[in-house]
């Protein structure tokens, strides 16, 4: 109602300016298209003006801008003066919408005389700016390690609902608050080099991409802030923390780990259709006394003696090679699937049948990271071939009428994925 009566009160002192227009005078007549225009939230918006009859030369006819609203905060007008070329009865010019956010605002545009012409009726457009909507966004994580490469992302949220998914481009401005002790380009960097996050169409998060370059004591940490004003908003997580570690190396992993509890078996359960029985024997039976080490000597080895549950139908004593560290997509941790960095491990002998009956022994990899300070191991048992469980759903994942099978097919939707505590 109250846009309603903001419109009307224009359109009426706009009434009274026509009132004292004189028709006697014969001149060729200039005028906007309309009085009263619009400029939309999101579009741009055209605005025209005509003449009563065709002009003989190129004409240019300026015009004046004023109004409560802001010039290049709450929209863009690029030209700042008609022009009608020979034969032509109209012309064109466009206004675009920019931060426009504060209510009731609005464009005056003003005619101004020209030789030879007489500003007629529309001789003034008024042109209430519609308002946007402010965006809310929160970073996903108020504390990250920075060990090779992660990706940085935040919510946004219009009115209280996720905004996500859409057909065009968000930029969300932040910066690199001054507490930070890394410094950009040394320690760190963002690649691009841009100061947004950016979603992109049909996406869901606003995102940035960090990459390590050097671990020094006492610069090792970077604060990310979202910048308010404009369109957007912080909301409850403005600002992440980057712990700038480097890469995990394999001495962080050295040790006795127990008590291992298989995290993933709702995911799993939830990944799998067309085989009802597929999930009856999963591994599940880990026994809290059961143990790991590893250890690091001449060789990097895996012992797994201690080890009485299910995971000793997969493990097997045997020496480990350290592959290295990279984002992964781990779609258990996050159904928007968040990447976190983690170590690659290669083992050199386990039974990737998961089976106590049958047995194929080979090398295989496993994905570890290390959680709550280095106290939890997660560890991620991703290339298998089951015999005993996941079977109907392993041999859909191998199916070549589905492309060519993927090297590790179990490794995004059917991981093992199993949590440790370090022994005191």
């Amino acid at each position: 109602m109250r846009k309603i009566l903001f419109i009307f009160s224009l359109f009426v002192s706009l009434s009274l300016a026509w009132a004292c227009s004189d028709d006697d005078d014969k001149e060729p007549r200039l005028s906007f298209g309309r009085p009263i225009y619009i400029l939309r939230a999101a579009d741009s918006l055209a605005v025209e003006l005509s003449v009563s009859e065709p002009v003989t030369e190129t004409i240019r006819v300026p015009f004046t801008v004023d109004g409560t609203a802001v010039l290049d905060e709450d929209y863009t007008l690029p030209i700042r003066e008609f022009t009608l070329q020979p034969g032509e009865t109209m012309d064109t010019i466009y206004i675009y919408p920019k931060n426009n956010v504060v209510s009731e605002r609005e464009i005056r545009l003003s005619l101004q005389e020209v030789q030879g012409f007489r500003l007629w009726n529309n001789r003034w457009a008024m042109i209430p700016v519609e308002i946007k909507d402010v965006f809310t966004g929160s970073f996903t994580q108020t504390s990250i390690d920075l060990k090779g490469e992660i990706v940085i992302s935040a919510k946004m949220l219009v009115r209280g609902e996720d905004y996500m998914y859409k057909r065009s481009v968000l930029r969300v401005p932040f910066e690199i608050d001054p507490e930070s002790t890394a410094v950009e380009g040394e320690h760190y960097e963002i690649v691009g080099g841009e100061r947004e996050l950016v979603m992109g169409i049909m996406k869901a998060t606003a995102d940035i991409t960090v990459r390590f370059l050097k671990k020094e004591e006492g610069k090792d940490r970077v604060v990310l802030r979202l910048v308010e004003g404009g369109l957007f908003e912080a909301g409850t997580n403005g600002f992440v923390v980057i712990n700038v570690n480097g890469p995990t190396p394999f001495k962080e992993f050295v040790g006795t780990w127990t008590s291992p509890v298989l995290t993933s078996v709702d995911f799993v359960k939830g990944m799998v259709w067309g085989h009802p029985n597929d999930c009856d024997h999963l591994p599940i039976n880990n026994l809290s006394i059961d143990r790991i080490v590893f250890s690091e000597g001449a060789a990097k080895t895996l012992n797994v003696d201690g080890v009485q549950g299910d995971l000793a139908k997969y493990l097997r004593n045997c020496e480990v090679t350290y592959i290295g560290e990279a984002p992964e997509q781990l779609w258990d941790q996050d159904a928007m699937g968040i990447k976190r960095d983690v170590v690659t491990l290669e083992l050199g002998k386990a039974n990737v049948n998961y089976s106590a009956t049958s047995v194929t022994e080979r090398k295989a990899i496993i994905l570890v990271r290390l959680l709550s300070k280095g106290k939890v191991l997660e560890f991620r048992v991703i290339d298998y071939e089951p015999t005993d469980f996941l079977t109907g759903t392993y041999r859909d994942q191998m199916n070549p009428g589905w492309g060519d099978p993927p090297q590790y097919p179990m490794r995004e939707l059917y991981p093992m994925v199993f949590r440790f505590t370090k022994a005191e």
